[in-house]
Protein backbone atom coordinates (compact mmCIF):
# COMPACT_ATOMS: atom_id res chain seq x y z
CA UNK A 1 0.00 0.00 0.00
CA UNK A 2 2.86 2.37 0.80
CA UNK A 3 4.44 1.75 -2.57
CA UNK A 4 1.08 2.28 -4.26
CA UNK A 5 0.53 5.60 -2.46
CA UNK A 6 4.06 6.74 -3.23
CA UNK A 7 3.44 6.07 -6.94
CA UNK A 8 0.16 7.88 -6.80
CA UNK A 9 1.70 10.87 -5.13
CA UNK A 10 4.16 11.25 -7.98
CA UNK A 11 1.42 11.54 -10.60
CA UNK A 12 -1.14 13.38 -8.51
CA UNK A 13 0.19 16.85 -9.27
CA UNK A 14 0.19 16.21 -12.99
CA UNK A 15 -3.31 14.74 -12.80
CA UNK A 16 -4.70 17.66 -10.82
CA UNK A 17 -3.34 20.09 -13.40
CA UNK A 18 -4.61 18.07 -16.34
CA UNK A 19 -7.68 18.63 -18.46
CA UNK A 20 -10.95 16.93 -17.43
CA UNK A 21 -11.04 13.16 -17.03
CA UNK A 22 -12.02 11.71 -20.42
CA UNK A 23 -15.46 13.02 -21.16
CA UNK A 24 -17.49 10.66 -23.27
CA UNK A 25 -18.65 12.43 -26.39
CA UNK A 26 -17.33 15.81 -25.22
CA UNK A 27 -14.22 17.93 -25.52
CA UNK A 28 -13.43 20.54 -22.90
CA UNK A 29 -11.88 23.92 -23.63
CA UNK A 30 -10.77 25.53 -20.37
CA UNK A 31 -9.34 28.99 -19.82
CA UNK A 32 -7.62 29.54 -16.45
CA UNK A 33 -9.07 32.50 -14.59
CA UNK A 34 -9.20 33.69 -11.04
CA UNK A 35 -12.20 33.74 -8.74
CA UNK A 36 -15.39 31.77 -9.23
CA UNK A 37 -15.89 29.67 -12.34
CA UNK A 38 -18.60 29.14 -14.91
CA UNK A 39 -19.30 25.75 -16.45
CA UNK A 40 -21.10 25.76 -19.80
CA UNK A 41 -22.09 23.08 -22.32
CA UNK A 42 -22.79 23.77 -25.98
CA UNK A 43 -25.23 21.19 -27.34
CA UNK A 44 -26.87 21.89 -30.69
CA UNK A 45 -28.77 18.65 -31.28
CA UNK A 46 -32.59 18.61 -31.34
CA UNK A 47 -33.11 16.39 -28.30
CA UNK A 48 -34.36 17.80 -25.01
CA UNK A 49 -31.62 17.72 -22.36
CA UNK A 50 -31.55 18.11 -18.59
CA UNK A 51 -27.95 18.87 -17.69
CA UNK A 52 -27.01 18.90 -14.00
CA UNK A 53 -23.64 19.22 -12.26
CA UNK A 54 -22.60 17.60 -8.98
CA UNK A 55 -19.60 18.70 -6.92
CA UNK A 56 -17.54 15.62 -6.00
CA UNK A 57 -14.33 17.19 -4.68
CA UNK A 58 -13.52 20.82 -4.05
CA UNK A 59 -10.25 22.62 -3.35
CA UNK A 60 -8.26 25.79 -3.70
CA UNK A 61 -6.62 26.61 -6.99
CA UNK A 62 -2.97 27.57 -6.91
CA UNK A 63 -0.88 27.91 -10.06
CA UNK A 64 -3.34 25.74 -12.00
CA UNK A 65 -3.40 23.02 -9.33
CA UNK A 66 -6.02 22.07 -6.77
CA UNK A 67 -4.85 21.99 -3.17
CA UNK A 68 -6.48 21.65 0.24
CA UNK A 69 -8.93 19.12 -1.17
CA UNK A 70 -12.14 18.17 0.60
CA UNK A 71 -15.25 16.21 -0.24
CA UNK A 72 -17.78 18.12 -2.31
CA UNK A 73 -21.33 18.68 -1.23
CA UNK A 74 -22.82 16.21 -3.71
CA UNK A 75 -21.50 13.02 -2.08
CA UNK A 76 -22.95 12.63 1.43
CA UNK A 77 -20.72 11.18 4.12
CA UNK A 78 -22.98 8.12 4.34
CA UNK A 79 -22.35 7.31 0.67
CA UNK A 80 -18.58 7.74 0.57
CA UNK A 81 -17.63 4.29 1.82
CA UNK A 82 -19.83 2.60 -0.81
CA UNK A 83 -18.39 4.89 -3.48
CA UNK A 84 -14.82 4.04 -2.45
CA UNK A 85 -15.67 0.33 -2.43
CA UNK A 86 -16.87 0.47 -6.03
CA UNK A 87 -13.83 2.55 -6.95
CA UNK A 88 -11.62 -0.24 -5.59
CA UNK A 89 -13.45 -2.73 -7.79
CA UNK A 90 -13.10 -0.50 -10.85
CA UNK A 91 -9.37 -0.06 -10.30
CA UNK A 92 -8.78 -3.66 -9.29
CA UNK A 93 -7.43 -2.66 -5.87
CA UNK A 94 -7.48 -5.50 -3.38
CA UNK A 95 -5.83 -6.43 -0.09
CA UNK A 96 -3.34 -3.86 1.19
CA UNK A 97 -3.68 -1.83 -1.99
CA UNK A 98 -7.39 -1.24 -1.51
CA UNK A 99 -8.58 2.14 -0.28
CA UNK A 100 -10.17 2.18 3.13
CA UNK A 101 -13.81 3.16 3.38
CA UNK A 102 -12.81 6.25 5.37
CA UNK A 103 -9.85 7.14 3.14
CA UNK A 104 -8.90 10.79 2.95
CA UNK A 105 -10.14 12.68 -0.06
CA UNK A 106 -6.52 13.30 -1.15
CA UNK A 107 -5.98 9.54 -1.34
CA UNK A 108 -9.18 9.13 -3.34
CA UNK A 109 -8.01 11.85 -5.73
CA UNK A 110 -4.73 10.04 -6.21
CA UNK A 111 -6.59 6.87 -7.08
CA UNK A 112 -8.80 8.73 -9.52
CA UNK A 113 -5.70 10.02 -11.29
CA UNK A 114 -4.90 6.52 -12.57
CA UNK A 115 -8.04 6.60 -14.70
CA UNK A 116 -6.94 9.61 -16.73
CA UNK A 117 -6.78 8.65 -20.41
CA UNK A 118 -8.75 5.41 -20.10
CA UNK A 119 -12.08 6.09 -21.81
CA UNK A 120 -13.81 2.91 -20.66
CA UNK A 121 -12.84 3.43 -17.02
CA UNK A 122 -13.79 7.10 -17.20
CA UNK A 123 -17.29 6.20 -18.28
CA UNK A 124 -17.49 3.48 -15.63
CA UNK A 125 -16.36 6.02 -13.00
CA UNK A 126 -19.10 8.41 -14.05
CA UNK A 127 -21.65 5.62 -13.68
CA UNK A 128 -20.38 4.85 -10.17
CA UNK A 129 -20.41 8.47 -9.07
CA UNK A 130 -23.93 9.11 -10.35
CA UNK A 131 -25.26 6.33 -8.12
CA UNK A 132 -23.94 7.98 -4.95
CA UNK A 133 -24.53 11.68 -5.48
CA UNK A 134 -27.33 13.47 -3.66
CA UNK A 135 -29.86 14.92 -6.09
CA UNK A 136 -30.69 17.64 -3.61
CA UNK A 137 -27.16 18.96 -4.20
CA UNK A 138 -27.58 19.00 -7.98
CA UNK A 139 -26.63 22.22 -9.71
CA UNK A 140 -29.11 22.87 -12.51
CA UNK A 141 -27.59 24.19 -15.70
CA UNK A 142 -29.77 26.84 -17.30
CA UNK A 143 -30.46 26.63 -21.03
CA UNK A 144 -30.13 29.59 -23.35
CA UNK A 145 -30.36 28.54 -26.98
CA UNK A 146 -27.77 25.81 -27.54
CA UNK A 147 -25.90 26.58 -24.30
CA UNK A 148 -26.46 25.12 -20.83
CA UNK A 149 -24.54 26.88 -18.05
CA UNK A 150 -24.05 27.33 -14.28
CA UNK A 151 -21.99 30.11 -12.73
CA UNK A 152 -20.29 30.96 -9.45
CA UNK A 153 -18.93 27.44 -9.07
CA UNK A 154 -16.06 26.64 -6.75
CA UNK A 155 -13.07 25.02 -8.36
CA UNK A 156 -13.03 21.26 -8.06
CA UNK A 157 -14.10 18.02 -9.66
CA UNK A 158 -17.64 17.67 -10.94
CA UNK A 159 -19.91 15.00 -12.32
CA UNK A 160 -22.03 16.29 -15.23
CA UNK A 161 -25.16 14.32 -16.07
CA UNK A 162 -27.69 14.60 -18.86
CA UNK A 163 -30.61 13.05 -17.04
CA UNK A 164 -34.05 11.89 -18.06
CA UNK A 165 -37.08 10.61 -16.17
CA UNK A 166 -36.91 7.50 -13.94
CA UNK A 167 -37.29 4.19 -15.69
CA UNK A 168 -40.49 3.56 -13.75
CA UNK A 169 -42.60 6.04 -11.81
CA UNK A 170 -41.38 6.09 -8.24
CA UNK A 171 -38.16 4.28 -9.09
CA UNK A 172 -35.76 6.75 -7.53
CA UNK A 173 -32.80 4.43 -7.96
CA UNK A 174 -33.39 3.76 -11.65
CA UNK A 175 -32.52 7.16 -13.07
CA UNK A 176 -31.72 6.94 -16.77
CA UNK A 177 -28.68 8.90 -17.87
CA UNK A 178 -27.91 9.84 -21.47
CA UNK A 179 -24.37 10.87 -20.62
CA UNK A 180 -22.29 10.88 -17.44
CA UNK A 181 -18.92 12.60 -17.31
CA UNK A 182 -16.36 13.49 -14.65
CA UNK A 183 -14.28 16.62 -15.20
CA UNK A 184 -12.07 19.03 -13.27
CA UNK A 185 -13.12 22.66 -13.18
CA UNK A 186 -10.33 25.24 -12.82
CA UNK A 187 -11.60 28.51 -14.19
CA UNK A 188 -14.31 29.07 -16.76
CA UNK A 189 -14.83 25.89 -18.78
CA UNK A 190 -16.86 25.31 -21.91
CA UNK A 191 -17.74 21.81 -23.10
CA UNK A 192 -18.68 21.18 -26.71
CA UNK A 193 -21.02 18.18 -26.76
CA UNK A 194 -20.14 15.91 -29.63
CA UNK A 195 -23.12 13.92 -30.81
CA UNK A 196 -22.10 11.29 -33.27
CA UNK A 197 -25.50 9.68 -33.71
CA UNK A 198 -25.65 6.84 -36.23
CA UNK A 199 -27.14 7.61 -39.62
CA UNK A 200 -28.61 5.43 -42.37
CA UNK A 201 -29.01 5.87 -46.11
CA UNK A 202 -30.82 3.54 -48.49
CA UNK A 203 -30.53 3.44 -52.29
CA UNK A 204 -31.53 1.35 -55.30
CA UNK A 205 -28.55 0.27 -57.39
CA UNK A 206 -29.18 0.76 -61.13
CA UNK A 207 -26.05 -0.20 -63.05
CA UNK A 208 -23.37 2.21 -61.85
CA UNK A 209 -25.87 4.60 -60.27
CA UNK A 210 -27.50 4.74 -56.86
CA UNK A 211 -31.02 6.16 -57.06
CA UNK A 212 -34.06 6.76 -54.87
CA UNK A 213 -36.54 5.32 -57.37
CA UNK A 214 -36.62 3.13 -60.46
CA UNK A 215 -38.94 1.44 -62.94
CA UNK A 216 -39.24 -2.33 -63.25
CA UNK A 217 -41.36 -5.10 -64.71
CA UNK A 218 -42.89 -7.90 -62.71
CA UNK A 219 -40.14 -10.49 -62.39
CA UNK A 220 -37.31 -7.95 -62.42
CA UNK A 221 -34.72 -8.18 -59.65
CA UNK A 222 -34.05 -4.95 -57.76
CA UNK A 223 -30.75 -4.44 -55.89
CA UNK A 224 -30.76 -2.44 -52.66
CA UNK A 225 -27.88 -0.82 -50.78
CA UNK A 226 -28.01 0.36 -47.17
CA UNK A 227 -25.18 2.45 -45.77
CA UNK A 228 -24.56 3.20 -42.11
CA UNK A 229 -21.44 3.57 -39.95
CA UNK A 230 -19.53 1.91 -37.13
CA UNK A 231 -20.88 3.29 -33.82
CA UNK A 232 -18.94 4.47 -30.79
CA UNK A 233 -19.58 1.79 -28.15
CA UNK A 234 -17.28 3.13 -25.42
CA UNK A 235 -19.00 2.78 -22.07
CA UNK A 236 -21.54 0.19 -23.21
CA UNK A 237 -21.80 -3.30 -21.74
CA UNK A 238 -24.58 -4.14 -24.19
CA UNK A 239 -25.27 -2.41 -27.47
CA UNK A 240 -28.32 -2.69 -29.71
CA UNK A 241 -27.51 -2.22 -33.41
CA UNK A 242 -30.21 -3.49 -35.74
CA UNK A 243 -31.05 -2.47 -39.30
CA UNK A 244 -34.78 -2.88 -39.91
CA UNK A 245 -36.00 -3.06 -43.50
CA UNK A 246 -39.61 -3.31 -44.68
CA UNK A 247 -40.61 -4.47 -48.16
CA UNK A 248 -44.06 -3.71 -49.56
CA UNK A 249 -46.24 -6.62 -50.69
CA UNK A 250 -45.16 -6.08 -54.29
CA UNK A 251 -41.58 -7.06 -53.48
CA UNK A 252 -40.24 -10.50 -52.53
CA UNK A 253 -36.96 -10.79 -50.62
CA UNK A 254 -34.50 -13.13 -52.35
CA UNK A 255 -33.24 -15.60 -49.80
CA UNK A 256 -29.46 -15.69 -49.47
CA UNK A 257 -28.89 -12.45 -51.37
CA UNK A 258 -27.90 -10.34 -48.35
CA UNK A 259 -24.28 -9.44 -47.70
CA UNK A 260 -22.53 -7.10 -45.24
CA UNK A 261 -19.18 -5.33 -45.34
CA UNK A 262 -17.59 -3.41 -42.47
CA UNK A 263 -14.73 -1.05 -43.31
CA UNK A 264 -14.67 -2.54 -46.81
CA UNK A 265 -14.28 -6.14 -45.61
CA UNK A 266 -17.02 -8.73 -45.97
CA UNK A 267 -18.23 -10.12 -42.65
CA UNK A 268 -19.91 -13.45 -42.08
CA UNK A 269 -23.49 -14.30 -41.23
CA UNK A 270 -24.33 -16.51 -38.26
CA UNK A 271 -26.23 -19.46 -39.69
CA UNK A 272 -25.89 -21.72 -36.63
CA UNK A 273 -28.69 -20.12 -34.68
CA UNK A 274 -30.38 -16.76 -34.74
CA UNK A 275 -29.63 -14.78 -31.61
CA UNK A 276 -27.29 -17.33 -30.09
CA UNK A 277 -23.92 -16.34 -28.73
CA UNK A 278 -21.73 -18.25 -31.16
CA UNK A 279 -18.47 -17.41 -32.84
CA UNK A 280 -19.35 -18.52 -36.37
CA UNK A 281 -20.70 -15.17 -37.56
CA UNK A 282 -20.76 -11.44 -36.90
CA UNK A 283 -24.45 -10.84 -37.57
CA UNK A 284 -27.68 -12.70 -38.22
CA UNK A 285 -30.66 -12.01 -40.49
CA UNK A 286 -34.36 -12.57 -39.85
CA UNK A 287 -37.11 -12.00 -42.38
CA UNK A 288 -40.84 -12.60 -42.21
CA UNK A 289 -43.52 -11.28 -44.58
CA UNK A 290 -41.30 -8.52 -45.89
CA UNK A 291 -39.85 -7.59 -42.49
CA UNK A 292 -36.06 -7.96 -42.62
CA UNK A 293 -33.73 -7.42 -39.65
CA UNK A 294 -29.94 -7.41 -39.72
CA UNK A 295 -28.70 -7.80 -36.13
CA UNK A 296 -25.06 -7.34 -35.16
CA UNK A 297 -24.30 -9.82 -32.42
CA UNK A 298 -22.65 -8.76 -29.18
CA UNK A 299 -22.23 -5.33 -30.75
CA UNK A 300 -20.60 -3.73 -27.70
CA UNK A 301 -17.70 -6.16 -28.12
CA UNK A 302 -17.78 -6.49 -31.90
CA UNK A 303 -17.55 -2.78 -32.70
CA UNK A 304 -15.04 -1.99 -29.96
CA UNK A 305 -12.13 -2.95 -32.20
CA UNK A 306 -13.55 -1.25 -35.30
CA UNK A 307 -12.89 2.30 -36.47
CA UNK A 308 -15.73 4.59 -35.46
CA UNK A 309 -17.33 6.18 -38.51
CA UNK A 310 -16.19 3.54 -41.01
CA UNK A 311 -18.83 2.42 -43.51
CA UNK A 312 -21.15 -0.52 -42.90
CA UNK A 313 -22.68 -1.57 -46.23
CA UNK A 314 -25.63 -3.96 -46.52
CA UNK A 315 -26.79 -5.16 -49.94
CA UNK A 316 -29.56 -7.54 -50.96
CA UNK A 317 -32.04 -8.12 -53.79
CA UNK A 318 -35.80 -8.42 -54.08
CA UNK A 319 -38.04 -9.37 -57.01
CA UNK A 320 -41.05 -7.34 -58.14
CA UNK A 321 -43.98 -9.75 -57.90
CA UNK A 322 -47.57 -9.96 -59.17
CA UNK A 323 -48.84 -7.92 -56.19
CA UNK A 324 -46.99 -4.88 -57.52
CA UNK A 325 -48.87 -1.59 -57.30
CA UNK A 326 -49.18 0.35 -60.59
CA UNK A 327 -50.26 3.71 -59.14
CA UNK A 328 -48.00 6.63 -58.23
CA UNK A 329 -47.70 5.13 -54.74
CA UNK A 330 -45.40 2.58 -56.28
CA UNK A 331 -43.78 -0.24 -54.35
CA UNK A 332 -41.83 1.30 -51.47
CA UNK A 333 -39.05 -0.17 -49.41
CA UNK A 334 -38.03 1.55 -46.16
CA UNK A 335 -35.11 1.06 -43.80
CA UNK A 336 -34.02 2.48 -40.45
CA UNK A 337 -31.39 1.80 -37.82
CA UNK A 338 -32.26 1.14 -34.17
CA UNK A 339 -29.32 1.67 -31.82
CA UNK A 340 -28.49 2.06 -28.14
CA UNK A 341 -28.32 5.61 -26.80
CA UNK A 342 -27.92 5.05 -23.06
CA UNK A 343 -24.64 3.58 -21.75
CA UNK A 344 -26.28 3.02 -18.37
CA UNK A 345 -28.89 0.66 -19.79
CA UNK A 346 -27.32 -2.78 -19.52
CA UNK A 347 -30.26 -4.61 -21.06
CA UNK A 348 -30.97 -8.30 -21.05
CA UNK A 349 -30.26 -11.17 -23.41
CA UNK A 350 -27.12 -12.27 -25.14
CA UNK A 351 -27.13 -9.85 -28.04
CA UNK A 352 -28.59 -6.47 -27.21
CA UNK A 353 -30.82 -4.54 -24.82
CA UNK A 354 -34.54 -4.99 -25.31
CA UNK A 355 -36.07 -2.57 -27.80
CA UNK A 356 -39.17 -0.64 -26.72
CA UNK A 357 -42.16 -0.60 -29.07
CA UNK A 358 -41.68 3.09 -29.80
CA UNK A 359 -38.11 4.32 -29.24
CA UNK A 360 -37.87 7.93 -28.10
CA UNK A 361 -35.32 10.33 -26.68
CA UNK A 362 -35.98 8.83 -23.25
CA UNK A 363 -35.67 5.21 -24.39
CA UNK A 364 -32.55 3.09 -24.11
CA UNK A 365 -32.58 2.97 -27.91
CA UNK A 366 -32.82 5.57 -30.64
CA UNK A 367 -33.92 5.18 -34.24
CA UNK A 368 -32.79 6.96 -37.38
CA UNK A 369 -35.40 8.50 -39.68
CA UNK A 370 -36.79 5.95 -42.11
CA UNK A 371 -35.23 6.20 -45.57
CA UNK A 372 -37.54 5.14 -48.41
CA UNK A 373 -36.92 4.07 -51.99
CA UNK A 374 -39.66 3.23 -54.51
CA UNK A 375 -40.00 0.93 -57.53
CA UNK A 376 -42.66 1.82 -60.10
CA UNK A 377 -44.39 -0.26 -62.75
CA UNK A 378 -47.34 0.34 -65.11
CA UNK A 379 -50.07 -1.38 -67.16
CA UNK A 380 -51.66 -1.26 -70.62
CA UNK A 381 -55.42 -1.73 -70.91
CA UNK A 382 -56.77 -2.67 -74.34
CA UNK A 383 -60.37 -1.92 -75.37
CA UNK A 384 -61.64 -3.91 -78.36
CA UNK A 385 -64.52 -2.15 -80.16
CA UNK A 386 -66.43 -2.28 -83.45
CA UNK A 387 -66.91 0.63 -85.83
CA UNK A 388 -69.73 1.92 -83.62
CA UNK A 389 -67.47 2.00 -80.54
CA UNK A 390 -69.27 -0.90 -78.87
CA UNK A 391 -67.32 -3.65 -77.06
CA UNK A 392 -66.33 -6.51 -79.33
CA UNK A 393 -65.55 -10.04 -78.16
CA UNK A 394 -63.78 -12.94 -79.82
CA UNK A 395 -60.46 -11.20 -80.45
CA UNK A 396 -57.08 -12.52 -79.34
CA UNK A 397 -53.99 -10.34 -79.02
CA UNK A 398 -50.29 -11.03 -78.65
CA UNK A 399 -48.18 -8.54 -76.71
CA UNK A 400 -44.49 -8.43 -77.60
CA UNK A 401 -41.80 -6.01 -76.51
CA UNK A 402 -38.15 -5.44 -75.74
CA UNK A 403 -38.70 -5.23 -71.96
CA UNK A 404 -41.22 -7.99 -71.34
CA UNK A 405 -40.61 -10.03 -68.23
CA UNK A 406 -43.52 -11.54 -66.31
CA UNK A 407 -46.89 -10.01 -67.11
CA UNK A 408 -50.05 -10.14 -65.03
CA UNK A 409 -52.91 -10.56 -67.51
CA UNK A 410 -56.59 -10.00 -66.77
CA UNK A 411 -58.68 -11.27 -69.67
CA UNK A 412 -61.08 -13.94 -70.82
CA UNK A 413 -58.46 -16.65 -70.47
CA UNK A 414 -57.63 -19.06 -67.65
CA UNK A 415 -55.94 -22.43 -67.27
CA UNK A 416 -57.04 -25.92 -66.31
CA UNK A 417 -55.22 -29.23 -66.00
CA UNK A 418 -55.39 -31.19 -69.25
CA UNK A 419 -53.10 -33.93 -70.56
CA UNK A 420 -53.32 -32.43 -74.03
CA UNK A 421 -52.29 -28.96 -72.85
CA UNK A 422 -49.00 -27.29 -73.68
CA UNK A 423 -48.51 -25.21 -70.49
CA UNK A 424 -46.88 -26.01 -67.16
CA UNK A 425 -47.47 -24.29 -63.81
CA UNK A 426 -44.53 -22.60 -62.05
CA UNK A 427 -44.08 -22.19 -58.30
CA UNK A 428 -44.82 -18.48 -58.51
CA UNK A 429 -48.29 -19.16 -59.96
CA UNK A 430 -47.42 -18.29 -63.54
CA UNK A 431 -47.51 -20.56 -66.60
CA UNK A 432 -44.92 -21.37 -69.24
CA UNK A 433 -44.73 -23.33 -72.47
CA UNK A 434 -41.21 -24.57 -71.72
CA UNK A 435 -41.28 -28.35 -71.29
CA UNK A 436 -39.54 -29.13 -67.97
CA UNK A 437 -38.21 -32.44 -69.32
CA UNK A 438 -35.78 -30.41 -71.42
CA UNK A 439 -34.35 -28.59 -68.41
CA UNK A 440 -31.86 -29.31 -65.64
CA UNK A 441 -32.94 -30.42 -62.17
CA UNK A 442 -32.26 -26.92 -60.84
CA UNK A 443 -34.60 -25.36 -63.41
CA UNK A 444 -37.18 -28.11 -62.90
CA UNK A 445 -37.35 -27.14 -59.21
CA UNK A 446 -39.08 -23.92 -60.32
CA UNK A 447 -42.06 -25.95 -61.54
CA UNK A 448 -45.04 -26.71 -59.29
CA UNK A 449 -45.44 -30.10 -60.97
CA UNK A 450 -43.36 -31.35 -63.87
CA UNK A 451 -45.91 -33.99 -64.90
CA UNK A 452 -49.16 -31.98 -65.02
CA UNK A 453 -50.00 -30.07 -68.18
CA UNK A 454 -52.48 -27.21 -68.52
CA UNK A 455 -54.46 -25.70 -71.36
CA UNK A 456 -55.99 -22.29 -71.81
CA UNK A 457 -59.74 -22.11 -71.45
CA UNK A 458 -62.33 -19.35 -71.48
CA UNK A 459 -62.75 -17.67 -68.12
CA UNK A 460 -62.28 -14.43 -66.17
CA UNK A 461 -59.29 -15.33 -63.99
CA UNK A 462 -56.36 -12.97 -63.60
CA UNK A 463 -53.02 -14.73 -63.81
CA UNK A 464 -49.35 -14.13 -64.30
CA UNK A 465 -47.65 -15.55 -67.36
CA UNK A 466 -43.94 -15.69 -68.02
CA UNK A 467 -43.12 -13.81 -71.19
CA UNK A 468 -41.25 -15.60 -73.96
CA UNK A 469 -39.86 -14.59 -77.32
CA UNK A 470 -43.33 -15.33 -78.68
CA UNK A 471 -44.88 -12.74 -76.37
CA UNK A 472 -47.97 -12.91 -74.19
CA UNK A 473 -51.19 -14.18 -75.77
CA UNK A 474 -54.59 -13.26 -74.29
CA UNK A 475 -58.23 -13.14 -75.30
CA UNK A 476 -60.48 -10.15 -74.66
CA UNK A 477 -63.19 -10.65 -72.05
CA UNK A 478 -66.95 -10.15 -72.39
CA UNK A 479 -66.38 -6.39 -72.35
CA UNK A 480 -63.70 -6.53 -75.03
CA UNK A 481 -60.93 -5.76 -72.51
CA UNK A 482 -57.45 -7.12 -71.77
CA UNK A 483 -55.16 -5.59 -69.13
CA UNK A 484 -51.42 -6.28 -69.19
CA UNK A 485 -49.94 -5.33 -65.79
CA UNK A 486 -46.32 -5.11 -64.68
CA UNK A 487 -44.67 -3.29 -67.55
CA UNK A 488 -41.70 -0.97 -67.42
CA UNK A 489 -40.60 1.63 -69.97
CA UNK A 490 -39.98 0.16 -73.41
CA UNK A 491 -41.48 -0.43 -76.85
CA UNK A 492 -44.41 -2.85 -77.01
CA UNK A 493 -46.51 -4.13 -79.92
CA UNK A 494 -50.11 -5.34 -79.81
CA UNK A 495 -50.87 -7.74 -82.66
CA UNK A 496 -54.39 -9.11 -83.28
CA UNK A 497 -53.60 -12.78 -83.62
CA UNK A 498 -57.26 -13.88 -83.81
CA UNK A 499 -59.92 -11.73 -85.48
CA UNK A 500 -63.64 -11.88 -84.56
CA UNK A 501 -65.76 -13.59 -87.25
CA UNK A 502 -67.04 -11.18 -89.86
CA UNK A 503 -64.54 -8.44 -89.05
CA UNK A 504 -61.36 -7.18 -90.62
CA UNK A 505 -58.08 -7.51 -88.70
CA UNK A 506 -56.80 -4.36 -87.07
CA UNK A 507 -53.30 -3.15 -87.77
CA UNK A 508 -50.54 -3.62 -85.21
CA UNK A 509 -50.30 -0.93 -82.54
CA UNK A 510 -46.83 0.03 -81.29
CA UNK A 511 -46.82 1.65 -77.84
CA UNK A 512 -43.73 3.42 -76.53
CA UNK A 513 -43.48 4.01 -72.77
CA UNK A 514 -40.87 6.48 -71.53
CA UNK A 515 -40.11 7.30 -67.87
CA UNK A 516 -38.78 10.59 -66.63
CA UNK A 517 -35.42 10.88 -64.91
CA UNK A 518 -35.29 10.74 -61.95
CA UNK A 519 -38.11 8.22 -62.05
CA UNK A 520 -41.38 9.24 -60.42
CA UNK A 521 -44.88 7.76 -60.67
CA UNK A 522 -46.25 6.36 -63.96
CA UNK A 523 -48.71 9.27 -64.26
CA UNK A 524 -45.63 11.33 -65.18
CA UNK A 525 -44.48 8.91 -67.87
CA UNK A 526 -45.21 9.41 -71.56
CA UNK A 527 -47.23 6.89 -73.59
CA UNK A 528 -47.04 7.04 -77.39
CA UNK A 529 -50.18 5.58 -79.07
CA UNK A 530 -51.81 5.14 -75.65
CA UNK A 531 -53.42 7.51 -73.16
CA UNK A 532 -52.70 7.32 -69.43
CA UNK A 533 -55.88 7.26 -67.34
CA UNK A 534 -54.94 8.65 -63.96
CA UNK A 535 -58.22 7.48 -62.40
CA UNK A 536 -57.66 3.85 -63.34
CA UNK A 537 -53.84 4.14 -63.25
CA UNK A 538 -53.44 2.44 -66.64
CA UNK A 539 -52.39 3.38 -70.16
CA UNK A 540 -55.45 2.86 -72.35
CA UNK A 541 -55.58 2.02 -76.05
CA UNK A 542 -58.68 1.43 -78.19
CA UNK A 543 -58.42 -0.93 -81.15
CA UNK A 544 -61.24 -1.02 -83.69
CA UNK A 545 -62.43 -3.81 -85.99
CA UNK A 546 -64.67 -3.09 -88.98
CA UNK A 547 -67.10 -5.37 -90.75
CA UNK A 548 -67.15 -5.89 -94.53
CA UNK A 549 -65.13 -7.39 -97.36
CA UNK A 550 -61.49 -7.60 -96.76
CA UNK A 551 -59.45 -5.38 -99.04
CA UNK A 552 -56.22 -6.87 -100.38
CA UNK A 553 -53.14 -5.65 -98.61
CA UNK A 554 -50.62 -3.33 -100.23
CA UNK A 555 -48.08 -5.24 -102.33
CA UNK A 556 -50.12 -8.48 -102.33
CA UNK A 557 -51.18 -10.57 -105.36
CA UNK A 558 -54.65 -9.03 -105.15
CA UNK A 559 -53.16 -5.62 -105.85
CA UNK A 560 -51.38 -6.92 -108.92
CA UNK A 561 -54.62 -8.38 -110.22
CA UNK A 562 -56.25 -5.01 -109.81
CA UNK A 563 -53.46 -3.44 -111.82
CA UNK A 564 -53.81 -6.07 -114.57
CA UNK A 565 -57.59 -5.81 -114.78
CA UNK A 566 -57.36 -2.06 -114.68
CA UNK A 567 -54.84 -1.98 -117.46
CA UNK A 568 -56.94 -4.36 -119.57
CA UNK A 569 -59.96 -2.21 -118.98
CA UNK A 570 -58.10 0.91 -120.09
CA UNK A 571 -56.73 -0.84 -123.17
CA UNK A 572 -60.14 -2.29 -124.00
CA UNK A 573 -61.77 1.11 -123.66
CA UNK A 574 -59.16 2.58 -126.01
CA UNK A 575 -59.68 -0.15 -128.60
CA UNK A 576 -63.43 0.27 -128.40
CA UNK A 577 -63.12 4.03 -128.82
CA UNK A 578 -60.82 3.73 -131.88
CA UNK A 579 -63.05 1.07 -133.50
CA UNK A 580 -66.12 3.18 -133.04
CA UNK A 581 -64.42 6.21 -134.64
CA UNK A 582 -63.36 4.14 -137.66
CA UNK A 583 -66.85 2.83 -138.12
CA UNK A 584 -68.23 6.35 -137.99
CA UNK A 585 -65.68 7.44 -140.63
CA UNK A 586 -66.70 4.65 -143.05
CA UNK A 587 -70.35 5.47 -142.65
CA UNK A 588 -69.70 9.08 -143.53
Amino acid sequence: MKNYKRSLAIITAAFLAAAPIAVTGMTAIAAATTGTSTLSITDSDSAEHTYKAYQIITGTQEAGKLKELSWGSAIPAASRAAFIGELNTLLGLTGDDALAGNAKVQTVAEALSTINGDADKSVALAKIVQKHVSDSEAITMTQSGDTYSAGSLADGWYLVLDKSDPLVDGDTDGVKVRSANVLKLIGDTNINAKHSLPTLEKKIVEGSQEVDSNAAAIGDVVTYKIKTTVPNVIGYDKYFYVVEDTLSSGLTYNEGSLGVTVSGTAVTEDTDGVGETVTTGDFYVTHDNGEIKVVFKNAATYFKNKTVGDDIIITYTATLNSNAVITDDGNPNTASLVYSNDPNETGEGTNEPGKPDEPSDDSPTGETPKDEVITYTTAIKLYKVDQKGDPLTGAEFTLTGNNLKNVKVASGTSFEADASGDYWLLNDGSYTKVDPSTLSETEQAKYSDTSTKYKKVAGTTAFTEVASSEGIVATVDANGIITFTGLKPGVYTLHESKVPDGYNAAGDVEITITANDPVSGPSNWTYENATYNDTNAVAEVEIENRQGATLPSTGGIGTKLFYIFGSLLVVGSGVLLITKKRMNTKEN
